[in-house]
């Protein structure tokens, strides 16, 4: 990505077919973390990509580059009325147990440098520190590893999150299209899983453009309704809830986590007040007891429900021997 290094898959696709690539073929001087982008115009759907790695095949999904979108003039002058503006949460995974690590990704054609800042928070929404990526140009391969920083021992060996936010301060530009990568290790186990999405506006009253975005009708969007899958018995499903904001909104959220059976009925309830620019990381074997597990059966899955303002979830499923997933949230 950023050299225009174009090298073509050989064998047409047909339509509705499908073709295996093996990437380390077309580009085998290519190794993590630089990066590469398919050039498909509108003929196909979003692939799926798998990762193989001591022994072990993940799979994930190649992310959306936009090619309609310019730099926006007006971002780098909105942060007296937007505060942080666009902001892109991610969990920062209890140290003790995980490896975090983010790779900022251009994801739009127009993108020529990336100014970007990553601020990591502890749950309860104090900032623990700010790490400068700078101008990273649409060429890099620059990651994160939240272990070679400074700073983190404030958490404790606990959790948090992380924010990747703008930073033009040494100049740049941005269009609100920002994007990362997370990848998540499982430091004794060696199972890993990756997720990515992009910034939006969080909780402020002001609106920009179609931001804070809501899922139910015009800005801004002030609440959640998150749909939480449950694994099957043999797995715990853990969930990350983050509420991040632009600007400073309400000081707690007030979120039910609502349990529902196979046929939409609600078994229970559960309470959460998480602060604001803080997260809260919870397992469902934790948030509600065996009893009530057992009443609600296999099939049965969670809504996540907050009036006050908008939260950000991600979520995944815990099995045995460290093996885990991890994936974001969408809401509704």
């Amino acid at each position: 990505m950023g050299e225009e290094h174009v090298v073509p898959i050989p064998d047409a696709i047909g339509p509705f077919a499908t073709r295996a690539i093996a990437v380390s073929e077309l580009l085998p001087d290519i190794a993590w973390p630089r990066q590469i982008e398919l050039r498909a115009g509108k003929h196909m759907v979003r692939p799926r990509y798998e990762v193989l790695e001591r022994g072990r095949r993940r799979i994930a999904h190649v992310n959306v580059e936009r090619g309609d979108l310019k730099p926006d003039p007006a971002l780098p002058k909105l942060e007296a009325v937007l505060g942080k503006g666009y902001l892109l949460p991610a969990p920062l995974m209890p140290l003790e147990s995980w490896q975090s690590l983010v790779l900022p990704t251009p994801m739009a054609v127009c993108q020529a440098d990336l100014p970007i800042a990553a601020l990591v928070y502890d749950p309860e929404g104090r900032e623990v520190l700010r790490h400068f990526f700078g101008r990273l140009p649409r060429a890099h391969a620059t990651v994160l590893d939240l272990d070679e920083i400074d700073g983190l021992d404030a958490l404790g060996g606990g959790y948090g999150h992380i924010e990747l936010v703008y930073d033009f301060s040494a100049g740049g530009e941005g269009d609100g299209w920002l994007h990362a990568l997370f990848r998540y290790r499982h430091r004794h186990s060696g199972h890993a899983a990756e997720t990515s999405f992009g910034a939006h506006v969080f909780n402020t009253i002001l609106t920009y453009r179609d931001e804070p975005q809501s899922y139910a009708g015009r800005p801004p969007g002030l609440s959640t309704r998150l749909f939480l899958r449950l694994g099957e018995p043999a797995y715990d499903t853990f969930c990350h809830l983050i509420y991040p904001a632009s600007r400073p909104w309400l000081p707690a959220s007030d979120t039910e986590i609502i349990l529902y059976d196979a046929a939409g009925c609600e078994v229970a309830r559960s309470h959460l007040a998480i602060p604001c620019s803080g997260s809260r990381l919870w397992h469902y074997r934790s948030a509600f007891n065996g009893a009530i597990r057992a009443r609600a059966g296999t099939g049965a899955y969670i809504i996540v429900r907050d009036e006050t303002c908008r939260l950000f979830g991600y979520h995944g499923l815990a099995g045995g021997h460290g093996s885990f997933s991890l994936d974001h949230m969408f809401g509704f």
